[in-house]
């Protein structure tokens, strides 16, 4: 038997570019599960649709390219799965060492002038926002882990929809003596919300996580556990 197909399913973007991360991150995954038919979709904004990603595929299995268990985990895969007919939808990337890994990293990279992450007087974990308490959380999660990770204290903030802002917690580093600010992106790709972060007022903006080699690892890690 085949092994069973995997699907990724993004949010997409009103501009993407030729080379999107998506095709980055699934040419890895390729390469890591070589037996395995993967493809790409996204819920809005851009083709494929979830309909034409996943058509043709029997029992399929599907993870959520989102880093938060948002509305689009919760409601938009979940439905097309089922209006697909078989299937089945494993757990959304979600708050994961080798997560922060890819954050650290970009932060360190992103810093490197300054010294490294080191170099900074406080760090910023930018994230793009839910109205969901579980992804709120999650969030809240990654910057424990973060701050584990680099032995330094970490505010999360966000880019919509909760608080604080990104602009708002760099700006309160600032008023509590920080001369230089960093913020760790917790974004997968570049799009209107990483450009936002470059107007926060930061030192230091890292950039997004979503290729990074640790990505297609944990994509791979959640198809093996699943299918076995």
């Amino acid at each position: 038997m085949s092994p069973r197909p995997l699907v990724l399913l993004a949010h997409g973007s009103r501009r993407p570019g030729p080379s999107s991360v998506m095709s980055r991150t699934a040419q890895r995954i390729r390469t890591i599960l070589p037996d395995v038919e993967v493809r790409t979709g996204y819920v809005e904004l851009q083709p494929p649709d979830p309909a034409t990603a996943l058509a043709g595929l029997v029992d399929p299995v599907v993870l959520p390219f989102f880093l938060a268990r948002g509305y689009h985990v919760l409601n938009d895969v979940p439905a097309a799965v089922q209006r697909h007919g078989s299937g089945t939808v494993t757990g959304h990337l979600g708050a994961e060492e080798r997560l922060v890994e890819a954050v650290a990293q970009r932060l360190h990279e992103a810093a490197a002038p300054l010294g490294g992450s080191a170099g900074l007087d406080h760090i910023v974990l930018g994230a793009a926002g839910s109205r969901q308490a579980a992804a709120l959380e999650e969030v809240e999660a990654v910057s424990h882990m973060l701050e584990g990770r680099l032995g330094r204290r970490v505010t999360p903030a966000y880019l919509s929809a909760a608080r604080p802002t990104v602009r708002d917690a760099v700006s309160t580093a600032r008023a509590r003596g920080a001369r230089r600010v960093g913020v760790a992106t917790y974004l997968l790709a570049e799009g209107r919300f990483h450009r936002a972060l470059h107007s926060t007022g930061a030192d230091v903006v890292a950039a997004p996580i979503g290729d990074h080699p640790a990505v297609a690892e944990l994509v791979a890690h959640r198809y093996r556990e699943l299918v076995a």
